[in-house]
């Protein structure tokens, strides 16, 4: 007894099989890329509750300032978007801004010259935060829950 041979691959030219598949269609063109102030809006959406939480967090204890830096650093590359057309929510990216660079000048001062941004917790104080977000949630609206 001797086994069969593989029937032969032909591709539906007369060689038996099946034909092959259809090549795949092109990937649809991209669509417009969504304006800035959409972009930024729909991030602050995203991270608000993260970011609420982590401002209360800095008002109830005391915190690792390079900590606070890393959670906020997206963040404040969003709010540095170019682009944005509505002059208020370019003000509010602006405000929170200057209130993550706050924080961090504040963890700065706060641990000296021989401190560790990694390891000595301080106290922040997140005032200019709070309003900071406030104003973007006014401009951009409450995410939905």
């Amino acid at each position: 007894w001797r086994p069969s041979p593989p029937p032969p691959r032909g591709g539906g030219r007369g060689g038996g099989g099946p034909p092959p598949p259809p090549p795949a269609p092109p990937p649809p063109p991209p669509g417009p890329a969504a304006p800035p102030d959409e972009v930024v809006c729909a991030d602050y959406r995203d991270r608000e509750s993260l970011l609420r939480q982590t401002a209360q967090a800095i008002e109830r204890m005391p915190v690792l300032p390079a900590g606070v830096g890393l959670v906020l650093l997206g963040v404040r590359q969003t709010a540095l978007t170019p682009g944005v057309q509505d002059p208020a929510l370019a003000a509010a990216q602006a405000e929170l801004v200057a209130a993550i660079d706050d924080l961090d000048a504040q963890g700065r001062r706060l641990i000296g010259p021989e401190g560790n941004a990694a390891q000595d917790a301080v106290q922040l104080d997140p005032a200019r935060l709070f309003t900071a977000l406030d104003a973007v949630e006014r401009i951009c609206g409450a995410p939905a829950s």
